[in-house]
């Protein structure tokens, strides 16, 4: 009668010869059961056994032991209907390997949580082999983008590091998914996405969200023409902040030393909004706002800009935008004007917001992420399997 450990190693054509305990270690011995015959995967037929090697493989852990040393028979059979030789293993070890599918996924499952360097801390194996088994299976079990059906995508740039540079991302803009990701900030870096999709599938994409740095557009013009761009409001009102700045540093530069003691150290109170302002913060910022009428209407402006996104009709978000530009172009400071005349070319992708609603929420949020995978698989050493590991988040599965 089979023991419980013993039906934990069923395998067809093996048997259990024996379970011992070594030091820190559990030693599981398989044999071939000479009644059975292998048979081929491919037809099912089967195989006359030509020879058998013992082999080892890692499998769970058992109790509080570091690993399971799995000692068996791999034997070669050759079928007669296709002529061709495969070998069997117990334990779907596939070929070559070193250790159970079962096993493999484990540390898969450890990888999710801790860095590879780290996982020979609770099962006996290198941070190398962590990284082999985590790159197999999420290879096996990942499923391929899905493209079909897209309505509307997210593509933006994130920095990683010296080592790296930048990389492109490409997400799926309604739920998430991870779609594309290349090396670079470059035109070829996006049209790699582009030249995975089927005419039909490029058809059903109906708006792109990108910001207005133009590395993309480009290339979404090209391959998506029916496609609306839509500008990103973070990305905007972000950009509006550096104009804040901007004219913060210019009059800093052109004020005396009494207006200076109002500008200094106002930077992040500019950038706040007023319900984050402490309120030694709200008394310093007030009195530069009366201080210096150009920070002034720079500040005031920045609240009125945020306002086009709050409405859902194209028309009356126009009439609010070419309110701002107009107001800004009037106040005649020059970072301002410079700043309208770019909200001015880029009308068209601001509002088509109110159409599509694209933010880049999703996309930022998705960068935190990438920062994870980054300390956890210790940089990248393969973009494949960085693409998994994010791929996996995105998917959360």
């Amino acid at each position: 009668m089979k023991t419980n450990l013993q039906v934990g190693y069923e395998s067809e054509g093996y048997n259990v010869v024996s379970i011992l305990r070594a030091g820190e270690r559990v030693r599981v011995e398989m044999k071939w059961d000479n009644r059975f015959k292998p048979v081929h995967s491919a037809c099912g037929s089967k195989m006359r056994i030509c020879r058998k090697t013992v082999q080892e493989a890692l499998d769970m852990p058992m109790g509080s032991t570091e690993a399971t040393t799995l000692s068996y028979e791999a034997v070669q059979g050759c079928c007669p209907h296709c002529n061709q030789y495969e070998t069997v293993r117990p334990l779907d070890i596939r070929e070559n390997g070193k250790a159970t599918l079962r096993f493999m996924r484990f540390v898969s499952a450890l990888c999710r949580h801790v860095p590879a360097t780290r996982v020979p801390e609770l099962v006996a194996i290198s941070p190398a082999s962590a990284w082999r088994y985590d790159f197999h299976v999420l290879s096996e079990q990942m499923p391929p983008p899905s493209l079909d059906g897209l309505q509307a995508i997210l593509t933006d740039e994130k920095y990683l590091g010296k080592s790296q540079g930048f990389v492109t991302v490409v997400l799926n803009a309604r739920n998430g998914e991870l779609l594309h990701l290349a090396e670079g900030r470059n035109r070829e870096s996006i049209d790699g996405f582009f030249q995975k999709l089927t005419p039909e599938q490029k058809r059903s994409i109906l708006a792109v969200g990108i910001d207005r740095s133009g590395v993309y557009k480009a290339a979404v013009q090209e391959h998506l023409p029916e496609a609306e761009i839509v500008y990103d409001k973070f990305h905007l009102v972000a950009n509006y902040n550096e104009v804040i700045d901007a004219v913060r540093r210019r009059t800093l530069a052109q004020a005396n030393a009494e207006e200076k003691q109002f500008i200094k150290g106002q930077r992040y109170n500019l950038f706040r909004n007023s319900e984050n302002l402490t309120e030694s913060g709200q008394e310093q910022l007030d009195k530069l706002l009366k201080a210096n009428g150009e920070i002034e209407s720079a500040y005031l402006l920045k609240d009125f800009l945020k306002t086009i996104w709050d409405y859902s009709s194209m028309a009356w978000a126009e009439k609010r935008l070419l309110s701002w530009i107009q107001i800004a172009n009037e106040t005649c400071v020059p970072e301002l004007m410079r700043f309208a005349k770019g909200l001015l070319k880029a009308k068209d992708g601001i509002l088509a917001f109110c159409k599509h609603r694209l933010t880049s929420a999703k996309i930022e949020a998705f960068n935190k992420s990438i920062q994870r995978v980054l300390y956890k698989t210790c940089g990248i050493s393969n973009m494949d399997y960085f693409f998994l590991k994010l791929r996996q988040i995105s998917l959360r599965t």
